[in-house]
Formats: structure tokens, C-alpha cells, sequence
């Protein structure tokens, strides 16, 4: 499922009574269904999840909901974008879905997700850290639990 690729390192911050999300993208390319049970952090720090869903993605990637099949995530923009026709069978828009817990949902095949990871830092801390996201899974034969390489750092006033 590709979970243990394209980490990155990112820092956020997190002013009194706000929060903090992460989003992870995962395709299915298998034939098997997972279910997600507990999604946490790895080692975190002063630094605690407030919620995780599931939302559905574009099959293109990242920022790139709604766009027509075929086009590039991160092309040239428009200055006014150009109004296109509406084809009748056309998948529906991902916007118009609401989130669901992670916990418990069904990955079929061939799907694209994303999870949203909230956190927040405990009360007591003006900086928090985890080394990773860990996502358990498992199929009807196995259980998983693999490290997605975010490495999430979140101060109060600064990333410096």
C-alpha cells in the first residue's frame, strides 16, 4: 500500500485552543481488503491525536480534486478559470463526502484515500514532536503495523 513511502518532515504551529492536520495519501493497489483499526504516533513528545478520518481522493493524487482526468496536479494555473461542460457520468465530486473515523474502515482495492491525522499539543508543552505516523491495519489473514516516515514537530510560537 505504499504506507512506508514519500515521508516527509514538517513542522506546524499551533497557537491556544487550535489544532494541527496531516494528511496521509494511500492507494490500494492490491486485490485484498484492509481494515484500519488504531492510527497514532510513533514517539511523540508532549503531542497527542485528537482525531483520525478517512476522506476519499482523487485517484490523480494531492490537489488535485474535481480536476478532469488526465491533468497534471500542479499545472499552470489560470487567472479566471474557464468554465467546462459537465459530463452525466462523471464520479462525484470528493467534496461533497464527509469524513469518516479511520477506525474500522474498509480499504477495498484499488482505492485512494486520505487519512487525516489531527493532532495537538498537550497542555503543559510549547513544542511537540512524533517520529512517524503508524498506521495497524490488518486482512482477513494478517495483521499490519507500518511507520508512514512523518516526522511532525508542532510549536506554540514558532518553527525556527
Amino acid at each position: 500500500m505504499g504506507i512506508a513511502k514519500d515521508g516527509a518532515t514538517l513542522c506546524g504551529v499551533q497557537p491556544e485552543k487550535s489544532l494541527q492536520q496531516y494528511t496521509l495519501l494511500l492507494h490500494n493497489p492490491t486485490l485484498e481488503t484492509f481494515t484500519f483499526s488504531e492510527i497514532g504516533l510513533g514517539s511523540p513528545e508532549g503531542l497527542s491525536v485528537v482525531s483520525v478520518e478517512v476522506t476519499p481522493a482523487n485517484k490523480e493524487g494531492h490537489g488535485n480534486r474535481g480536476a478532469a482526468p488526465g491533468s497534471t496536479p500542479h499545472a499552470e494555473h489560470e487567472a479566471v478559470p474557464s468554465p467546462t461542460e459537465t459530463e452525466t457520468d462523471e464520479e462525484p465530486s470528493t467534496f461533497e463526502v464527509e469524513p469518516v473515523p479511520a477506525e474500522g474502515f474498509v480499504f477495498e482495492p484499488d482505492a485512494h484515500i486520505d487519512i487525516v491525522v489531527k493532532v495537538a499539543l498537550d497542555e503543559a508543552v510549547d513544542r511537540g514532536t512524533a517520529e512517524n505516523v503508524v498506521v495497524d491495519f490488518s486482512s482477513p489473514t494478517r495483521e499490519y503495523s507500518v511507520a508512514h516516515p512523518l516526522n511532525i514537530t508542532v510549536d506554540r510560537t514558532s518553527c525556527s
